[in-house]
């Protein structure tokens, strides 16, 4: 006679061996193959796992990778991909992005296949091109997985040292406290390096800042505002090269002063006397630390324009030179003009009025008399 515990406890043990050997076949059926799969989803990219049944043995929860190695900037675009280990983790899958979000690597590893230790190591044949990279690694097991948290590196695409940046201004006497400096770009440079100091103790200056290119570049020169509040007084400043391959030099020191006084009175030249053109280039002689140029515009009875310009856009040399705005109209013939700078010490005297005529509306002008005084005779006869 059959005991029913008995019984009972064989379909048990029966039904159990039966639902792991379920279990492993889903397993192994969801594992993808270990080769590159390139794609553009975000990470992370969850697998199909297991679906828990009723009755099913709980698992514990798997944990996510840490990231040791690479990050920052490697002179290799082979390199050694370094996390901790998972306990209990059967596979492991490495996934790199560019700077486009562009999959370019995602290899699966057995888990097995890796060195026992506190830590796992690949290095895929794969070469990456210069640029920026993001990895992540994922831990796998049947019925679950977790995405590490993202890595950065760099791969150097420089094969020389950057050369030497040329300066550009501030030099001589400036008007501002607070100056931007310009540089020329350094091809191949992907950071600068600004130093600044007053030129009776060099060996502590004010700021020594490192920017990236992309925030200072413009076209063929770059710039930066760093926002210094300096005193009357001489200074000096430099600008360091550098890439991944490493630091340029320093360029040479342009010395500058900054006086702290609003600039000295300047001396109008052009236009004066006849002019034949309703826009004329005005011409003046520049004072030295000047920030910005004020020029006014009479006519016969009133102001018709305050105009401002920077500086340094309309400074060559010695003398200054802008176009107005505005075309001059051709029914007023008298014009008068007067300039002036200003910096952040104040404004500076007012030069003395300049005074022009246009021939257009002179001609214009005689034109009307003459044709009143025909008219007149035409009259008398």
């Amino acid at each position: 006679m059959i005991n029913r515990d008995s019984l009972r406890k064989r379909l048990k043990a029966a039904a159990i061996a039966a639902m792991l050997l379920m279990l492993a076949a889903c397993c192994v059926a969801q594992v993808p193959s270990n080769e590159t799969a390139p794609g553009n989803s975000s990470p992370p990219i969850e697998l199909g796992a297991y679906v828990a049944e009723a009755g099913d043995i709980a698992q514990p929860a798997i944990k996510a990778p840490e990231l040791v190695s690479p990050s920052g900037i490697l002179n290799t675009g082979a390199p050694t991909y370094v996390w901790k280990s998972v306990a209990a983790s059967q596979y492991y899958c490495l996934e790199v992005r560019d700077d486009r979000d562009a999959v370019v690597l995602r290899l699966w590893y057995n888990a097995t296949d890796l060195p026992v230790g506190p830590t796992c190591s690949v290095t895929p044949l794969q070469v990456l091109k210069g640029g920026d990279y993001t990895w992540w690694v994922q831990s796998w097991k049947c019925g679950d997985n977790k995405w590490s948290r993202e890595m950065q590196f760099s791969v150097c695409s420089s094969g020389a040292y950057p050369a030497r940046a040329a300066l550009v201004s501030p030099k001589d006497i400036t008007g501002s406290k607070s100056p931007t400096f310009v540089w020329k770009a350094v091809d191949g440079c992907t950071q600068y390096c600004l130093k600044v100091a007053n030129a009776n103790d060099q060996n502590h200056p004010l700021i020594e800042e490192c920017y990236d290119a992309e925030e200072v570049i413009s076209d063929d020169l770059c710039s930066i505002n760093p926002g210094l509040d300096l005193t009357s007084g001489t200074y000096r400043w430099w600008i360091k090269t550098r890439n991944c391959k490493g630091d340029g030099p320093w360029s040479n020191y342009y010395s500058f002063k900054y006086q702290n006084k609003p600039p000295a009175k300047c001396t109008p030249l052009s236009p004066n006397g006849l002019v034949s053109t309703a826009t004329p280039l005005f011409i003046w002689t520049a004072a030295p630390g000047t920030v910005q140029y004020h020029l006014q515009l009479d006519n016969s009875t009133t102001r018709i324009l305050n105009e401002w310009y920077d500086a340094a856009a309309v400074t060559k040399g010695s003398r200054c030179s802008a176009f107005l705005p505005i075309a001059l109209p051709d029914d007023d013939a008298l014009y008068s003009w007067r300039i002036r700078g200003e910096n952040d010490a104040g404004n500076g005297s007012w030069s003395s009025f300049k005074g022009f005529e246009t021939v257009c509306a002179f001609k214009k002008k005689n034109a009307t008399i003459v044709a009143e005084n025909n008219s007149l005779k035409e009259e008398k006869n």
